[in-house]
């Protein structure tokens, strides 16, 4: 857990965002769910290195994650927005937001 100090040296808890969870457990789910499509059924056009609507973005390969970062930069340029509801991974890689 992070702590803050307050202006008088006091420790302060600061709890994490419940928003920011979802979105980090949904990222990596995705990430998952797009390594799982590659290794298991390499003709199908999902999964890291694949076709999807995120891969114009991708830039670098070399550390973690790479379709989750691909995703987000989409996001920021086209600014749209996720729905971390949603599972349907699919759809999110072919641009149905």
């Amino acid at each position: 857990m992070q702590l803050q100090l307050d202006l008088y040296g006091n420790e302060v808890k600061v709890a994490p965002k419940p928003t920011n969870k979802a979105k980090r457990n949904w990222e990596n789910a995705f990430q998952r769910w797009s390594d799982n499509m590659h290794l298991n059924e390499p003709s199908v056009p999902y999964g890291k290195c694949g076709y999807g609507s995120m891969c114009d973005f991708c830039s670098d390969n070399d550390y973690g994650r790479p379709c989750v970062r691909a995703l987000n930069e989409m996001c920021r340029v086209e600014q749209v927005t996720i729905d971390y509801s949603k599972r349907n991974f699919s759809d999110i890689w072919n641009g149905d937001f």
